[in-house]
């Protein structure tokens, strides 16, 4: 079975549910110091060295128990949520990734449909993108040598090199483009009707805007709050709750936009 464009997303949005995994299992949700004696008696279990001290982590719900070594140098507070928040914002770059991966995808993927239509049935967002030519001279030589060839992978190769070069599908804006590439009407409006809730289109549209704005600011800004004065760093606040907000309303509208380009 082909692989598709969904496929691809779903596979890269493992990585999204990978960090807020990690950030359970990592924050340490117990800033109590172990005792004693039960560092003694651990210490005889594992025959660890009666002087080395013992680390403890305590994940979510207590679901988890990391235990370091002093001797590494890596105290407790390293496991605070001022440094495992870390893993949310990049469960928020991951998941605007996986989204703009589908977008390229889904357009390679129609691209032959797309140029089946007649030449005045192709969008003009589509028709204005641009291969290399010998590639598409290729393309042609195939047919000539062999009238049953199918010189559709060619096509799609340089296709998807010219989107990946050229084009970014990480914002309201650039999805739109791609939406008209693909030939879809009232692309928000539809996607929309198939989003959890139906929330108006104006909701979709800031939604994402939104969230492709918390992505710029921990790509770009390293999530450090703009000043021109300052007189200490200051970092943009990330709850668990945001990330997980964000990585769920995303999976909701890649799905919907896949149903809607299958109906399209």
């Amino acid at each position: 079975m082909v692989v598709t464009a969904l496929d691809k997303f779903d596979f890269a949005f493992k990585r999204v549910n990978h960090f807020l995994t990690l950030y359970d299992l990592l924050n340490n949700s117990n800033q109590r110091r172990s005792r004693t004696t039960w560092k003694d008696q651990f210490r005889q279990i594992l025959k660890w060295p009666q002087k080395e001290d013992i680390i403890c982590i305590h994940g979510k719900d207590r679901n988890s128990l990391l235990l370091l070594k002093g001797s590494l140098g890596i105290e407790r507070e390293r496991f605070a949520h001022e440094f495992t928040s870390e893993l949310l914002r990049s469960s928020i770059v991951a998941s605007i990734s996986a989204l703009d991966k589908y977008f390229h995808d889904i357009i390679v993927q129609n691209s032959i449909k797309i140029l089946s239509l007649p030449e005045s049935d192709i969008p003009k967002e589509f028709s204005s993108l641009s291969i290399p030519i010998v590639s598409v001279k290729k393309a042609i030589d195939k047919v000539r040598k062999d009238n049953s060839a199918r010189p559709g992978y060619t096509i799609k190769q340089k296709l998807q090199e010219v989107l990946h070069r050229d084009y970014t599908f990480q914002n309201a804006n650039s999805v739109i483009k791609a939406s008209k590439m693909l030939g879809i009407t009232d692309f928000w409006g539809k996607v929309a009707e198939k989003m959890p809730g139906t929330p108006s289109k104006g909701d979709v549209i800031d939604k994402l805007k939104e969230i492709a704005t918390r992505r710029n600011q921990i790509v770009h800004e390293s999530d450090i709050i703009r000043q021109i004065k300052a007189q200490k760093i200051n970092q943009r606040k990330i709850t668990q709750s945001q990330a997980v907000e964000y990585s769920d309303w995303v999976k909701d509208f890649i799905s919907a936009v896949d149903a809607v380009v299958n109906e399209n």
